[in-house]
């Protein structure tokens, strides 16, 4: 299953340091875009991100066009929100 989003990248976590720490490298992106997204790769969704699980072993973190409400709306037409 998959999804539509318009989205931006925001943040890259690549796990933590020696210390315990996160390791987040900001990304730059200049507008939102189309993407068709694999349901499986979703962690999770907030009023402001999404969390996307990534090659290598890091995570994403997405700006979405739309609100939470929106979302559900399109995960509960697919039968993919409970």
């Amino acid at each position: 299953m998959f999804i539509a989003l318009k989205i931006k990248a925001k943040s890259v976590y690549h796990g933590y340091d020696e210390e315990g720490r996160l390791i987040i490298d900001p990304v730059e992106s200049k507008g939102f875009v189309e993407k068709i997204i694999k349901i499986d790769r979703i962690l999770s969704f907030t009023e402001d991100y999404i969390f996307i699980e990534c090659p290598h072993d890091t995570v994403q973190t997405w700006e979405y066009e739309g609100s939470l409400a929106d979302i559900k709306g399109k995960l509960t037409s697919i039968d993919a929100l409970v």
